[in-house]
């Protein structure tokens, strides 16, 4: 039995269109299924919980059906991520980790890989108790996100890359410590991001060599760059160059831990987090994903 998690918002009509489709091939294949709306935010999260709760009948396939959003609120809601089978109908505005997973991006190649694929193991992270699968950062990310948010012409991608310019314009690096084996590196940075998948924002290349089944995370931080070259850092960003600029500190690992005298919101999977610690671990061998 497929349990499809539906977000009917995502996707400005797309998500929409992809259910009318699905129903009608679920039907003309005879394939068990059942779709359960969301209705507002933490929806997800709940209908996971619930079709996940210990016992002989909790759900084996869970598919989040939506954007990048509904992902996270399903990977958060699932009681025991190594009892679950996760499956991606990407149908947001960005569609982040479904595009670096490699998950079919219409109804029809999206099904096909649930039916006839695979689930594979599929890293996750844990902050703070909080999963993500794709990033969590701290920086100029959680303010771009702030004023993409409050964006009421553009939407998707368009209104992330608008939010991302402006914020650079006025944008302050903040100051924090990483703390690695007892060690501590300070950093006034731009960024800080543990990336399991590659991208943010719709296709923005922050971790672009990151691999979702490796077992580690690909941190990047962006120390303080001069005004006058963020216009240079920002076209190697998009070019997936940022590795190659001197203020960039990138290394892989399993944990990524942070300080700051002053208060740190952190961002995961694209929900801002007030009063977390930055403490963020990567989870391997455990989530199963439908992926080629």
């Amino acid at each position: 039995m497929l349990h499809f998690i539906y977000n009917p918002i995502a996707g400005k009509g797309k998500s929409k269109r992809f259910h009318e489709r699905l129903a009608a091939l679920l039907s003309e294949k005879g394939l068990p299924h059942r779709f359960h709306e969301t209705r507002g935010p933490g929806d997800a999260r709940e209908i996971a919980a619930r079709l996940t709760a210990p016992g002989d009948r909790a759900a084996r396939d869970i598919v989040a059906m939506g954007g990048d959003g509904t992902l996270n609120e399903v990977l958060n809601g699932l009681r025991d991520p190594a009892g679950a089978r996760l499956g991606i109908v990407p149908c947001g505005s960005g569609n982040d980790f479904a595009a670096v997973a490699g998950i079919p991006d219409t109804p029809e190649g999206a099904l096909q890989l649930l039916t006839e694929g695979q689930a594979k193991y599929t890293d996750y992270m844990e902050c703070a108790g909080v999963r993500g699968i794709n990033a969590i950062g701290t920086g100029i990310d959680v303010d771009i996100l702030r004023r993409y948010n409050r964006m009421k012409v553009l939407k998707g991608s368009a209104a992330y890359l608008a939010s991302l310019v402006m914020t650079l314009c006025v944008y302050r690096a903040r100051r924090f410590t990483e703390l690695i084996n007892g060690e501590k590196r300070p950093h006034r940075a731009l960024i800080a991001c543990a990336g399991n998948g590659q991208r943010i924002g719709g296709g923005i290349p922050i971790c672009p060599e990151a691999k979702i089944d490796d077992g580690l995370m690909d941190i990047v931080i962006v120390d303080d760059i001069r005004r006058l070259r963020i216009p240079g850092a920002f076209v190697k960003l998009l070019k997936r160059q940022i590795m190659t600029l001197p203020t960039t500190c990138f290394r892989r690992d399993a944990r990524l831990c942070m300080r700051s005298d002053a208060p740190m919101p952190i961002q995961i999977d694209g929900e801002i987090y007030e009063d977390l610690p930055f403490d963020v671990r990567l989870v391997s061998g455990v989530l199963q994903v439908y992926r080629p």
